[in-house]
């Protein structure tokens, strides 16, 4: 029920475009990669970076030209948060007040065109 739940999150933000924050209580299947990978629109890699809960913002870095991001996972505490198509340069907040303990993003090299 819990992969429904957030497979239905994803797609829904992925068609619709937007890049707001879906809140997930974490299953701990979600803190690989492979899980995010099989929940994605695009063909992509995810890639997961480990923090030490000092910070509760993460903002990704520009990519190379025809690079894509199509999913960033906010890792605090028990709840994930879930943002589709997030921008590069952004600030993004963990949907809660706690640090984050870690990050997975996802990349495509393919353009992704929301609602096409």
């Amino acid at each position: 029920m819990k992969k429904l739940l957030a497979t239905a999150a994803v797609a829904c933000f992925a068609v619709l475009g937007i890049a707001a924050p879906a809140q997930a209580a974490a299953d701990p299947a979600q803190n690989q990669t492979s899980y995010w990978e099989s929940y994605t629109v695009a063909d992509d890699t995810c890639y997961k970076l480990e923090l030490d809960g000092a910070v509760t913002t993460f903002t990704l870095d520009a990519l190379p030209a025809g690079q894509t991001y199509t999913l960033l996972v906010l890792k605090a505490g028990p709840t994930n948060t879930v943002i589709a198509n997030p921008t590069a340069g952004v600030a993004y907040p963990a949907s809660t007040e706690k640090g984050l303990s870690h990050v997975i993003y996802c990349v495509s090299d393919s353009p992704y065109y929301p609602g096409t």
